[in-house]
C-alpha cells in the first residue's frame, strides 16, 4: 500500500448484528452473478436454433459476459473501497436487473451479446463486493475461514447450479426466461441489503487508475477475441497473429505502468506475498478447466446423448451436490494438513475426473462415467478454491480487502473466460476436421454441418435416409473426438498444475 493509499479510520470490521444472515444475503447476491455464466450454457442448442447462430457466435454470448465481468472486476474492488463496498453491491444489483430484462425482450443476437457484456459490468460491481464484506465483517474472528469457504463453495455451486435452473425453466419456458429469473433473485437481495449487511470502505486517496483499467481491459479483449475467431480466420491469419502481438504488447505496458503509478489499479506487490502467486494460479488454472469443461458437456449431454435441457441440468447436479458437502471441511482440511498440501491434492483430483470423462462416449451409462468424474472434480474443487481464496485475502491490508477481491474474482473470470474461448476453438477445430475427413468428398452441406453438431443435425433432419443417419453419427462422433482431446488436455494442465503448487510452497517452507 503506497502513501497516497494511508487509510483512514474506518473500522476494518463494521458491526453486524446477524453476521451469518449478512453472510447467507451475500452469498445469494454472488450466487445469481456465478449464475449467470453457466445457467446461458444449457440454453446453448436453444439459443443456436432461435438465432441460427454457429459456434464462435455461441461463444460470444457466453464470453461477452464473462470477459467483461473480469476485466471490469478490480476496478470494481477499488470502487467498493472508495465509494463503500454496500453502496456498489446495491448499485450492481439493480443494474443487473435493468439489463436482464432487455435481454430477455431482445429478438437481435447481437443487441444480445451486448446486453451480456452490460450484465457483464454490473457483475463485475457486486462479485467482489460480496467477497469483501463478508472478509470485513468476519476480520479476526474464529469463523472467517468458514465464511470465506462457504463464499467459495456459492462460487463453485452457481456453477453446477445454473444448468440445472436453466434447464428447469427451458422445460416450462422460452429462451428469455434464463434472463427473466435474474429479476426475481436481484430485486429482493438489493431491498434486504441496507438493513441486514453493513456499509464498509476503506478511504484511498491516490487518483484513479485509468489507463491501468484500459490497458487491462485491451490486453485481455484482444486475446481472447483472437482465442475466439482462430478457428474461424485461421490461426496464422494477420488479424489473429496481430491481435495477439498486440494484446502481449499492452499486458506488457499494463504491468510496467502498475509498478511505476502511484495508486496502481494493482498492487504487484500482492503476489509477493508467500502462497499468494500459487493461490492465484491454482484459482486460475481451476476456473480454466471447469468453465471450458462445462461449455462442452452442456453440448454432449443434449446433441450426443439425446438430453432435454432439464435433463441435462440434472446429469450436473452430483457436482453441487458434492461441492456443498465439502466445501465446509476444505478449511478444516487445510489447518490439519496445510494449504500446501490440500491445494494441490484438490488439483490432482480434478484431474482424475477429467480423465474419467475422456472414456465417455454416446451409450455408456451416467453413473459409471459422469458420477464418478463429478465427484472428483467437486472434492477436487473445493479442497483448492476455498483455502486459496482465504490466502490471498489475508494476504492484503483490510483497507484494500476490495482490491484484493477484486484480484481473486478477477483471475477465476479470466480463468473462465479463457478457458471456454480456449477449449471451445479446441472444440471447433477438432469437429470441424474429423467430420470434414468422415464425410464424403464434395458433400454440399459439408460446410454448413462443420459449423456445430447443433447445425449439423439440423442438416441431417433436411437428408434423405441414409444419409442424414450417416450425418449424425459422423458429426457426433467428430464431436466426442473433440471433447476427448479437450478431456485430455485438462488432465494434463490440472495435473500438472498440482505438481508445481507444491515445489512452489515448499519452496517457501509452507506446508
Amino acid at each position: 500500500m503506497t502513501s497516497t493509499d494511508a487509510p483512514r479510520s474506518h473500522p476494518a470490521r463494521p458491526a453486524a448484528k446477524r453476521p451469518f444472515v449478512a453472510l447467507a444475503i451475500l452469498c445469494l447476491a454472488e450466487l445469481v452473478g456465478v449464475m449467470d455464466n453457466t445457467i446461458i450454457n444449457v440454453g446453448i442448442p436453444t439459443l443456436g436454433r432461435a438465432f441460427d447462430a454457429s459456434t464462435t457466435q455461441l461463444q460470444w454470448i457466453v464470453d461477452a459476459y464473462t470477459l467483461v465481468f473480469a476485466v471490469l472486476m478490480l476496478p470494481g474492488g477499488y470502487l467498493g473501497d472508495r465509494w463503500g463496498r454496500r453502496r456498489v453491491l446495491i448499485a450492481g444489483l439493480l443494474g443487473f436487473a435493468a439489463v436482464s430484462l432487455a435481454s430477455a425482450l431482445t429478438t437481435h443476437l447481437g443487441v444480445l451479446i451486448a446486453l451480456r457484456a452490460l450484465l457483464g459490468i454490473c457483475a463485475a460491481l457486486v462479485f467482489p463486493a460480496t467477497l469483501s464484506l463478508i472478509s470485513t465483517i468476519f476480520h479476526g474472528t474464529k469463523h472467517h475461514a468458514l465464511a470465506v469457504g462457504l463464499w467459495a463453495a456459492t462460487a463453485g455451486l452457481g456453477i453446477a447450479l445454473g444448468p440445472v435452473l436453466g434447464g428447469l425453466l427451458l422445460q416450462s419456458f422460452a429462451w428469455p426466461s434464463l434472463f427473466a429469473i435474474n429479476i426475481a433473485i436481484v430485486l429482493p437481495v438489493a431491498a434486504v441489503t441496507p438493513w441486514l449487511v453493513p456499509e464498509s470502505r476503506g478511504e484511498r486517496r491516490g487518483k484513479f487508475d485509468g489507463w491501468g483499467v484500459f490497458l487491462a481491459v485491451a490486453a485481455l479483449g484482444l486475446f481472447v477475441g483472437a482465442i475466439i475467431e482462430g478457428p474461424q480466420w485461421g490461426w496464422t491469419s494477420w488479424p489473429i497473429l496481430g491481435a495477439l502481438a498486440a494484446s502481449i504488447a499492452l499486458a506488457t505496458l499494463f504491468l510496467a505502468w502498475e509498478r511505476r503509478v502511484a495508486s496502481p489499479l494493482l498492487d504487484l506487490s500482492l503476489f509477493r506475498a508467500r502462497g499468494v502467486a500459487a493461490c492465484s494460479s491454482a484459482i486460475g488454472v481451476a476456473f480454466f478447466s471447469l468453465f471450458g469443461f462445462t461449455f462442452a458437456i452442456t453440448i454432449y449431454f443434449q446433441a450426443v446423448r439425446g438430453y432435454s435441457a432439464l435433463q441435462a441440468g440434472l446429469a450436473i447436479l452430483p457436482f453441487a451436490v458434492v461441492m456443498a458437502a465439502c466445501s465446509p471441511l476444505a478449511p478444516v482440511l487445510a489447518r490439519k494438513i496445510g494449504p500446501g498440501r490440500c491445494i494441490p491434492a484438490g488439483m490432482a483430483l480434478m484431474s482424475i475426473g477429467f480423465l474419467i470423462v475422456s472414456f465417455a462416449d454416446a451409450t455408456n451409462p451416467y453413473w459409471a462415467v459422469m458420477v464418478p468424474a463429478m465427484i472428483f472434480m467437486a472434492m477436487g474443487l473445493a479442497l483448492a478454491q476455498g483455502p486459496a481464496t482465504d490466502i490471498i485475502l489475508s494476504a492484503s491490508p483490510s483497507d484494500e480487502i476490495g482490491v484484493a477481491s477484486g484480484v481473486n474474482d478477477s483471475i477465476r473470470e479470466v480463468g473462465g473466460t479463457i478457458g471456454v474461448a480456449v477449449l471451445g476453438s479446441i472444440l471447433t477445430h477438432v469437429y470441424r476436421e474429423q467430420l470434414r475427413a468422415a464425410l464424403p468428398a464434395g458433400a454440399s452441406y459439408g460446410q454448413e454441418a462443420g459449423e456445430s453438431i447443433m447445425a449439423a443435425q439440423q442438416v441431417a433432419a433436411g437428408l434423405p435416409e441414409p444419409a442424414a443417419q450417416a450425418l449424425r453419427m459422423a458429426s457426433s462422433d467428430a464431436f466426442l473426438s473433440a471433447l476427448h482431446l479437450n478431456c485430455l488436455v485438462l488432465t494434463g494442465l490440472t495435473l500438472l498444475a498440482s505438481f508445481l503448487i507444491t515445489f512452489t510452497f515448499a519452496r517457501q517452507g509452507a506446508r
